[in-house]
């Protein structure tokens, strides 16, 4: 009798802190699963539960020539790579990140296009959405204004990726899923010093014993978070859902001010300290949190793994696998 052929599955940014949870899933379910990264912000040890059980490609999606040569017979297609920091970072480099992740956008659809993979899930970013301190955007609104004003190179970086990967879908029949992760987290994060994003940068200076902890403006800015083995499931279980041809937000139910979320890592660590808030410093939206209509829909059932008090000790682990060992 011969063996059922496994589906042929790609992920790009598949050593990153959602595409190795991603990859580990799709191993587990017995795809045949091939990492492509770059190891800039990636880890080859994110993968050390899988690296006899996947094929890893390292190379940058920016080269044309390296595109077409590292994609063939791929069923399934998770594109997850992109270039993403920290406010710090990100509000000073608007083009740069623009034309980064334009450049692999236009690589990757010249190769689909011949490629003709059955399924694309592309991961688009809540940067696309307008900065409104009250907004609170669903699947379903039509793109408002400008992109986060913070964000805004990357934000317009991922509507067109949205734009252009519906186009190409059409044209090659192709089932496109598109997903808008919100405020994601996770021990796997690549430190990238001052250019970190806000849960590790946070849990550094409060495991460093700053005293006063400073925070980047008023405290009063509100997140909803996901913790990235969370978002990976949902990612998995999106691609393999009942089609839908909106996007869908992965975000958090409850919003949590960045001075509540501090106090609560705190009280999880059992460290004493004092909080400093720089005005002076950006803070970006007042308000970055979502409706979840159509996971809610889909998965009426799933109940997130991790909340932020174990997302809080995770990170402490991060902490100390990053900068102690």
């Amino acid at each position: 009798m011969s063996k059922i052929k496994k589906e042929k599955i790609v992920i790009t940014g598949g050593a990153g802190l959602i595409g190795s949870y991603l990859a580990e899933i799709l191993v587990q379910k017995n795809y045949d699963v091939t990492v492509i990264d770059d190891f800039s912000t990636g880890q080859l040890k994110n993968l050390i539960n899988i690296k006899n059980k996947v094929n890893i490609i390292n190379g940058d999606l920016e080269d044309k020539d390296f595109c077409k040569n590292s994609f063939n017979g791929f069923d399934h297609i998770y594109h997850l790579a992109s270039r993403a920091y920290g406010i710090g970072f990100s509000e000073k480099n608007h083009l740069n990140l623009l034309l980064h992740n334009e450049t692999i956008t236009n690589n990757l659809l010249e190769v689909f296009k011949k490629l003709k993979p059955k399924k694309i899930l592309v991961v688009s970013s809540s940067c696309i959405y307008d900065e409104n301190g009250n907004y609170n955007p669903n699947e379903y609104s039509l793109f408002r204004g400008a992109p986060e004003e913070s964000n805004k190179g990357y934000g317009w970086a991922k509507r067109f990726l949205e734009q252009k990967f519906n186009l190409l879908a059409a044209e090659i029949k192709a089932k496109l899923y598109i997903v808008r992760p919100f405020n994601i987290y996770g021990e796997r994060y690549g430190w990238k010093g001052k250019n970190s994003q806000a849960i590790p940068m946070l849990i550094k200076k409060i495991l460093d014993k700053e005293n006063p902890v400073k925070i980047w403006g008023s405290g009063k800015q509100q997140r909803s978070y996901v913790h990235a083995l969370d978002c990976a499931q949902l990612i998995y279980m999106i691609m393999n859902s009942k089609f839908s041809d909106v996007p869908i937000n992965i975000g958090g139910y409850d919003a949590i001010s960045i001075e509540d979320l501090v106090n609560l890592i705190i009280k999880k660590l059992n460290i004493k300290t004092k909080l400093f808030f720089d005005k002076t410093m950006p803070e970006g939206a007042q308000l970055k949190t979502s409706e979840v209509d159509q996971v809610s829909q889909l998965f009426p059932d799933y109940k997130y793994k991790i909340d932020l008090y174990e997302g809080s000790k995770r990170m402490a682990e991060w902490y100390n696998q990053t900068f102690n060992s």
